[in-house]
């Protein structure tokens, strides 16, 4: 039984889309959560990710509440499907997700009443709604306006609470630094965390020269009949953020959460390295020495020529009806790096079009392809079967059946 649905609009800007909405504060107490930021120690070693909570202004906010001119009309940020350890949810069962009800009219559907959601700006007015500082909960009933993204990855978020308070309050760098990863350029390239470094991988394949410029959109992972839905007006492919980021990760860490607690035991400016996490030995990702050893630039030009390989064979007929464009296609392409990675002797140059050559004859926008999990597995195993890196575990005869479907 699901939790809440919501009617939303959708807001197209250069960032991101987002949802507009009204959520009762009654519910926005139970479903969304924040941390305010505090010193661990002496030495200034900062958590969370919002600034302290100002009692004084609780209480003022409160007392407005229960006046008879209470209006809140600016709008409460959320950033959707993130869990209070700072992980995205994958789970379908508790997921924030969107389905399209009419032409720029969506329904938000919340499954459960976990709380999935971070508070980027508003944590002020919305506390004030609690019963320490309202005590007419009968408020609780209040709608108040909210933007909500999905699936905004937390150096975004960060960027996003910076941009807009920016005029108001300075925001602590070292806050930005620490936590979200925003403007990581500016900390020590030892001290950058996997997430850290596949996030500037990704800024830089967006916005420098490289096969996908201009392709990578921060967008939430919406359900496969939406996904179907955009396959007939879209123009120009694009996938999200987050696909690109986990993509890499997989490449250099097998733990990116476990990595991250690690290196946070240690200060940026003070002792904290990459050599920290050297003990997990039984990390076998592929490229896991080179992070290691700093020799990002290495690492780089290893997903650099693997995308360029892409888009001069199974990209180069562009349909934009093509799975191998989507989430379910790009995940599977990046997963056949990975196996190329494993069975391969690390060479200064690689010769990945000799691999996806042999896929062209796909055809991924076949009507039997799934805006799932399950698609990445079929387009993962036609791709593997056409190199002939699927010997270590064969494939089943549905299997097979399903890579022939996909042959033009």
């Amino acid at each position: 039984m699901r939790y809440l649905e919501l009617y939303a609009i959708r807001v197209s800007q250069p960032l991101s889309d987002f949802y507009l909405a009204s959520i009762k504060a009654r519910d926005l107490l139970k479903l969304t959560f924040s941390e305010k930021l505090e010193y661990m120690d002496e030495n200034g070693k900062l958590k969370g990710n919002q600034r302290k909570i100002d009692e004084r202004r609780l209480k003022e906010i409160g007392k407005y509440i229960d006046s008879v001119e209470m209006s809140f009309p600016n709008s409460i940020i959320l950033a959707a499907n993130y869990s209070e350890e700072g992980e995205l949810v994958d789970d379908e069962k508790y997921r924030w997700d969107i389905d399209s009800v009419e032409e720029n009219l969506y329904k938000i559907i919340i499954p459960s009443d976990k709380k999935l959601a971070a508070v980027i700006d508003g944590q002020h007015r919305l506390m004030g709604f609690g019963e320490k500082y309202l005590p007419d909960q009968s408020k609780l009933d209040v709608e108040l306006p909210c933007a909500i993204f999905f699936d905004l990855p937390i150096s975004y978020q960060a960027f996003l609470f910076a941009t807009i308070n920016g005029n108001q309050k300075r925001v602590d760098k070292s806050l930005a630094l620490e936590q979200f990863g925003f403007n990581v350029e500016d900390e020590p390239q030892h001290t950058w965390t996997p997430e850290k470094l596949a996030v500037f991988f990704t800024r830089r394949l967006n916005f420098k020269d490289s096969p996908i410029k201009g392709h990578i959109k921060i967008a939430p992972k919406i359900s496969s009949a939406l996904e179907k839905q955009v396959f007939a007006t879209q123009k120009e492919w694009s996938i999200s953020t987050a696909t690109i980021v986990e993509g890499i990760l997989n490449l250099i860490t097998s733990n990116a959460k476990r990595d991250r607690v690690e290196m946070a035991r240690e200060n940026i400016w003070g002792n904290r390295t990459r050599k920290m996490v050297d003990s997990f030995k039984n990390d076998k990702s592929p490229l896991r020495q080179e992070y290691l050893d700093k020799n990002d630039e290495y690492i780089f030009k290893v997903i650099f020529n693997f995308l360029s390989a892409a888009k001069n064979t199974i990209w180069k007929d562009y349909d934009p009806k093509s799975y191998i464009f989507k989430t379910v296609g790009v995940q599977a392409l990046f997963d056949i790096l990975k196996r190329i990675l494993q069975h391969e002797r690390l060479t200064e140059e690689y010769e990945f079009e000799t691999y996806l050559e042999t896929a062209m004859k796909y055809d991924f926008s076949s009507s039997s392809v799934q805006a799932s999990g399950i698609g990445r597995r079929d387009i993962r195993n036609a791709i593997l079967y056409s190199t002939g890196l699927v010997d270590e575990k064969p494939l089943k005869p549905e299997d097979l059946k399903k890579i022939k479907d996909f042959e033009r």
